[in-house]
């Protein structure tokens, strides 16, 4: 008898708000991967960043996190037809120039407050933006559409912070915390960064990772795999160079 009203209940509310408002575990499809032609793609589990999830690329002071995702976004004006940044201040597209972007697809959000970037970034999740970075935290009321957006759409999210609040952390599906642990220097001359990226957060599959990338700063138009080259893999808990594609259980 508990079982027949349960099932009642389930089918009364997608009778009410639709057949998505409500789905089981077991009819979710695994998380689809977008390859980034980088060395992070190891670090996903699944091969590539994870579409319609929240990625967060963590860390205090000048880490490689912002290099490494305008690297990211001007790979995605190539193969996306909107890619967009969410600015919270600061972002100038000439930034993404050694990077050989396709400005056609690029579109700035001049967001003025955090409330507008909610906003803007959740609505076009949901119509449909191939690739969106976020430079600032999202108020959590407005962290729910934008993921529920992402996740109908395939849209990948990636969300450049220090540090993130509570709400922010929890919302993210995927997390990777930078750290310096050197500089590069070529006869005198600052040419980018050794950094320590570990895997702190997964939902997309197991299992966590961590490794050393060197970032190596623009000095004119080359391919990613040049600015994000490995450099050394640490076991964290399973080698890196060990995980492959698989599908995860839905969380």
């Amino acid at each position: 008898m508990q079982e027949i009203a349960l099932e009642s209940a389930i089918n009364s509310i997608r009778v009410r708000f639709g057949s998505q408002a409500l789905t089981r575990a077991a009819e979710l499809p695994p998380p689809q991967p977008w390859s980034s032609g980088s060395q992070l793609d190891r670090l996903t589990g699944i091969g590539g960043m994870p579409r319609g999830r929240l990625a967060l690329f963590t860390g205090s002071g000048t880490c490689g996190k912002l290099t490494l995702a305008l690297a990211l976004l001007a790979r995605a004006t190539h193969e996306f037809a909107h890619a967009v940044v969410i600015d919270g201040g600061g972002f100038d597209p000439l930034m993404l120039l050694s990077f050989s972007p396709e400005f056609g697809a690029l579109t700035v959000v001049r967001a003025p407050s955090p409330e507008t970037a909610g906003e803007a970034a959740a609505t076009l999740a949901r119509a449909g933006a191939g690739f969106i970075l976020l430079t600032s935290e999202i108020p959590e009321h407005w962290l729910g559409p934008l993921e529920s957006g992402a996740n109908r759409s395939g849209t990948v999210l990636v969300d450049v912070v220090d540090a993130p609040d509570r709400a922010l952390a929890h919302a993210s599906s995927f997390s990777l915390a930078f750290s310096r642990s050197d500089w590069i220097w070529e006869r005198g001359q600052l040419i980018g960064l050794r950094a320590s990226v570990r895997c702190v957060k997964n939902r997309v599959a197991p299992p966590l990772g961590q490794a050393e990338l060197e970032v190596r700063y623009p000095l004119g138009a080359q391919p990613l795999s040049d600015y994000v080259s490995g450099v050394g893999v640490t076991d964290a808990p399973i080698h890196v160079e060990e995980l492959g594609p698989r599908e995860s259980a839905a969380v």
